[in-house]
């Protein structure tokens, strides 16, 4: 399960101290070495950013897999890339849009596909500017649609445009089999001409099909024989029942901008002045809205190690009144990094520094086969459509400092143990310790 920061923090500082008081006093085994340690004042060009909201492509598209008839197509958020039965993966924000549906007559150079038919229509009235009607219209969204996506973090949300912002008709998580909502469907006739309608999927960094953490059968969500028409006068205003292609539209959000950069406020740093940020120098109470921003520490040569443990100082800003969250991923290769654990949490002081990447640390062997030769962790910040925000410590979001490996590895053929250069030494139980009741402790 996904976990709350602030338990998982609470209970890595009893933790430690119930294992440090029985922890003997002489190590029973060697201190493994700090292969490497940044403090993020020096040369940072090893570290690097991406915003994964730049490369999105969209997943909606016509498929026969798991249709609604057989033989026939349905359209499919999903994929079989991670898994031979489907699914669909982490951080997806999919969009499937109908074409703008006209209820009244519009000028030439603005028609859509419903406007085309309106003027074929034998009680067509004269255009007029905005949702002023002539008659009365009484517009009716139905479909069938099919989900399978992790029950209270993965959704599907079915949404009409009302005065420029899209308000939710209906929202599926969970397991549904394929089912008809019928002709009733929504009444869509208190929204203004046109009608934008879509179909929005979003799930979140973790647990979902790429990282084999939930498995889905053929998720996220299938829709088919989408149709929009006049409940008054029974004329199908829009209908896709997406064979010869479909008629609707797939899309992702435009990028969202890549805002990790070292910052020197002294406030979240924790060995002033400089320390990673993501977000907006502009305002920093607010972290922009729609971010999936990566930061990659670089990937160490660890010399065909048996494990390794990553350490760092991080301050947490982030409230858990929103789905805003940061995401920890490890890797052994540099290619291919493994989902550790998401967090969200506030703590409301700029000095509030987190136990668990002090004390504990985290385990990137888990995802290797021994021995390994590299490690290196990415940090996912993602944040809904309102951004995160406001902070309680002066900065909303994350922010991390001093960064270092620790790992045994074997010696192989013309290595030396002083080829493992240290830059600094690897702290004790004690310290960790210290640190933990010092900066979170409170």
């Amino acid at each position: 399960m996904k976990q709350s920061y602030v338990c998982v923090v609470l209970s890595a500082v009893l933790l430690l101290i119930v294992l440090g008081l029985a922890a003997p006093t002489v190590p029973a085994n060697p201190v493994p070495p700090v292969f490497w340690y940044d403090d993020m004042e020096g040369d940072v060009s090893g570290w690097t950013t991406e915003d994964f909201t730049a490369t999105a492509e969209p997943h909606f598209h016509v498929d026969s897999y798991l249709a609604y008839n057989a033989g026939g197509h349905s359209w499919w958020c999903g994929t079989l890339d991670y898994q031979p039965w489907g699914g669909y993966g982490n951080s997806w924000d999919d969009r499937l849009e109908l074409p703008a549906i006209y209820l009244e007559p519009t000028a030439v150079e603005e028609m859509s596909w419903g406007a085309v038919k309106a003027m074929y229509r034998e009680d067509k009235t004269p255009d007029r500017p905005g949702p002023t009607r002539d008659r009365d219209h009484h517009p009716i969204l139905t479909y069938a649609y099919r989900c399978f996506s992790e029950p209270g973090y993965d959704y599907t949300y079915v949404q009409v445009e009302s005065c420029g912002t899209y308000v939710n008709l209906a929202v599926y998580d969970g397991v549904a089999q394929w089912t008809d909502i019928g002709p009733s469907g929504f009444d869509l006739s208190s929204y203004g001409d046109p009608l934008n309608i879509r179909f929005r999927f979003v799930s979140d960094g973790a647990y979902s099909d790429e990282d084999g953490l939930y498995l889905s059968n053929g998720g996220g969500f299938h829709v088919d024989n989408i149709k929009v028409y006049d409940f008054a006068s029974g004329e199908i205003l829009f209908y896709d029942d997406a064979e010869s292609g479909g008629l609707c539209t797939p899309s992702v959000p435009g990028a969202a901008g890549d805002y990790w950069h070292l910052i020197d406020r002294k406030c979240p740093a924790f060995s002033d002045p400089h320390s990673w940020w993501c977000g907006d120098d502009a305002d920093t109470s607010l972290i922009p809205p729609n971010l999936n921003n990566g930061l990659y520490t670089p990937v160490i040569d660890l010399y065909e190690s048996l494990c390794c443990t990553c350490f760092f100082f991080m301050h947490l800003a982030v409230p858990t009144v929103d789905n805003d969250y940061i995401s920890f991923l490890g890797t052994c290769d540099g290619d291919n990094y493994y989902h550790i654990v998401s967090y969200w949490g506030d703590f409301g002081s700029c000095d509030g520094w987190a136990a668990t990447p002090i004390n504990t640390g985290y385990d990137i062997g888990q995802f290797c086969g021994t021995p390994f030769q590299y490690g290196g962790m990415l940090f996912v910040m993602h944040t809904s459509d309102n951004g995160c925000g406001p902070g309680g410590g002066g900065d909303a979001g994350v922010m991390l400092d001093d960064f270092w490996l620790e790992s045994n590895y074997f010696y192989g053929a013309g290595r030396e143990s002083g080829d493992a250069t240290t830059t600094r030494p690897r702290l004790s139980g004690a310290e960790r310790l210290m640190h933990a009741t010092r900066y979170y402790g409170r």
